[in-house]
């Protein structure tokens, strides 16, 4: 699937902290971070809760 925009970003965000939500989960938003691969160069502004997440260039496992 391919997001064009942040507002879909966005949206599928709030989604699934409202699902979450309804099973009694609470996302944290110190441990959620964003990744954007661009070729552009492109930052996005994604939030949960109002706090705006962080953005990685790269995750570690």
């Amino acid at each position: 699937m391919t997001l064009t925009s942040r507002s879909e970003l966005q949206d599928l965000t709030n989604r699934l902290c409202e699902t979450a939500r309804a099973y009694g989960i609470e996302v944290s938003t110190e441990k959620s971070k964003i990744m954007v691969n661009s070729t552009t160069k492109t930052s996005v502004d994604i939030t949960i809760y109002g706090e705006k997440l962080e953005e990685v260039t790269s995750f570690n496992y």
